[in-house]
């Protein structure tokens, strides 16, 4: 009878937590896919990217720093592990702006505005890059696609080998 209660008491155990490990793997193929970061390629990336009349002003500390706000800024303020149920994430152009700003003057970063939203703007572009942000076209979003008109073979480009082509009229 002994032998009997500790069978039973071990498979509920091997259930339960056969149970509990299903369920975190099947949120855990709900999640995005993970995107994972070089703070050195994502500065080269940006500084490179940036005008030359911004990058001659910052420096690489200075954009690392802002970097790491415009990181912050998205961390805090769209970050939603659990699930996607409220649909897509929707922010405003300056929102980040208006937040680096203000934590560049709490943490006595000197930045000018304007050099601060090149830089958001570079980044947001590596990031988008690198696949750890989608951002859509908002006119595309809202556009029915039962709408756009179809194009017709007319107007559809065609692809031509550049070594086929033949100058009409012309003799070698």
């Amino acid at each position: 009878m002994v032998y009997l209660i500790v069978i039973l008491t071990a498979l509920a155990v091997i259930g339960a937590g056969l149970v509990a490990v299903g369920e975190g793997v099947g949120k855990t193929r709900k999640m995005p896919k993970q995107i994972i970061l070089n703070v050195e390629e994502a500065i080269e990336f940006c500084a490179e990217s940036l005008p030359i009349d911004v990058s001659s002003v910052v420096s690489y500390d200075e954009l690392r720093r802002v970097m790491r706000l415009h990181l912050e800024w998205l961390q805090a303020y769209h970050w939603a592990p659990d699930s996607d149920d409220d649909g897509p994430i929707v922010f405003e152009e300056f929102d980040s702006l208006d937040y680096v700003m203000e934590r560049a003057d709490i943490i006595g970063l000197e930045i000018e505005r304007e050099h601060a939203q090149k830089v958001i703007s570079v980044h947001t572009s590596y990031l988008q890059v690198m696949g750890a942000i989608h951002l859509d076209d908002p006119a595309l979003v809202e556009a029915d696609l039962a709408e756009v008109p179809l194009l017709s073979i007319d107007d559809t480009p065609l692809l031509t080998n550049d070594a086929d082509d033949e100058t009409p009229g012309v003799d070698d």
